[in-house]
């Protein structure tokens, strides 16, 4: 089968369930919006630009949902995140910019650096909590997606990778009609500064590099000058963010004999890393001689 466009092939109509959650989205908006206006009775005009900005950036995907691209074993978004929980409206398109580990967007709006709440206010000393990978609870990704890893990002890098112009500055990896575009132009928020705007594009991955740096996947180019490589980043740098699928953990065929083995992982029922084990629930452990066993509790 050939798909009429890649903006075709790469989305599908929203259920019923995705639709309300988007339409919940907007009516929340401008219930504000009202409330601002009629019971302040103070609102200016900037406000009003700031607050469609934060909304358009993560909303304009209403009718159409990401199901994304697989590229060796993994099913990349073909959109960045915009605001919290949702894909940019376009391939091209930067999204906002995030601290590692957390669920706070930042953009630029007028030279004002505003929060995908509203009411934050951007940390300087922001540590990303010291642990070892994003935090699920703080994950900025779509439900069923979550940040690509350190690993995603070397199998996305192995499937090969072509600098264009189309739409934008960016890389375009895999190929045949498997393919995806990273775009390169955002420029990244340097202690809440924006910086190397057109130039470079830097996108965390959840993978932490120690407790105070994580990993993260960049790319620069300046005429001839062209970089794309690994590196790691105190987490108050705000970063783009591009997701993968959730893998299927495949409860089913989960090994229930572990035998004289240790620990070690904790994993959610998407395969999800977790801080600790879980107290109730059902969640997956990892042994050191990479078997699984399902606990229900």
């Amino acid at each position: 089968m050939r798909w009429a466009s890649e903006r075709e092939r790469d989305t599908e109509l929203l259920t019923a369930s995705d639709l309300t959650q988007n339409i919940n989205f907007f009516k929340t908006f401008f219930y504000k919006l009202i409330f601002l206006f009629y019971v302040k009775s103070q609102i200016k005009f900037e406000e009003i630009v700031i607050a469609i900005a934060i909304c358009l950036a993560g909303s304009a995907t209403m009718f159409a949902q990401e199901t994304g691209v697989e590229i060796n074993g993994v099913t990349w978004a073909t959109r960045n995140v915009g605001a919290p929980n949702t894909f940019v409206a376009n391939p091209e398109d930067a999204g906002m910019f995030y601290q590692w580990n957390s669920k706070i967007g930042w953009i630029i709006v007028d030279d004002a650096l505003v929060p995908s709440d509203g009411t934050s206010i951007w940390d300087s000393y922001w540590d990303g909590g010291s642990v070892e990978t994003w935090e699920a609870a703080n994950d900025p990704c779509p439900a069923g997606w979550h940040v690509a890893s350190f690993d995603d990002f070397e199998k996305l890098v192995a499937s090969g990778g072509e600098w264009t112009t189309t739409p934008v500055q960016g890389v375009r990896y895999g190929s045949g009609e498997n393919t995806v575009f990273i775009p390169a132009v955002a420029g990244f928020l340097f202690y809440g500064s924006l910086e190397s705007v057109n130039l470079q594009a830097i996108y965390w991955t959840s993978t932490a590099h120690n407790r105070d740096e994580a990993y993260d996947f960049y790319f620069y180019k300046d005429g001839g000058d062209e970089t794309i490589d690994f590196e790691n980043a105190p987490h108050v740098f705000g970063f783009c963010v591009r997701c993968v699928k959730d893998k299927s953990v495949g409860i089913n065929s989960v090994s229930t004999d572990t035998g004289n083995v240790s620990v070690t992982g904790y994993f959610d029922i998407f395969g999800r890393k977790l801080k600790e084990e879980p107290k109730q629930g059902i969640y997956i452990i990892q042994y050191d001689n990479g078997t699984t066993k399902k606990v229900m509790r």
